[in-house]
């Protein structure tokens, strides 16, 4: 796994995230973020979900979209208690 949960990450465009959740599924780790201000003290409500994919010894982060990430939703916010 390469974030752990309630990580503050940041993503392109100088984004902050923090990591809610992570699950594996089929051998892929899957990170459930909520997108935070640049001061750390409020926290977004939207979704966000990405994945790592490593490619000649370099890790990338894809955001999941389509149908896994509508089931991915659904396991994330059964995790989180969040409707």
């Amino acid at each position: 796994m390469v974030f752990k949960e309630k990580e503050v990450i940041e993503l392109s465009g100088g984004k902050k995230y923090i990591v809610a959740k992570s699950i594996n599924q089929d051998d892929c780790w899957y990170y459930g973020l909520f997108e935070v201000n640049k001061e750390e003290t409020e926290v977004r409500t939207e979704l966000r979900i990405i994945t790592t994919v490593s490619e000649n010894g370099n890790i990338f982060i894809k955001n999941v979209k389509g149908k896994l990430a509508e089931e991915l939703e659904i396991v994330f916010k059964e995790k989180l208690n969040i409707d």
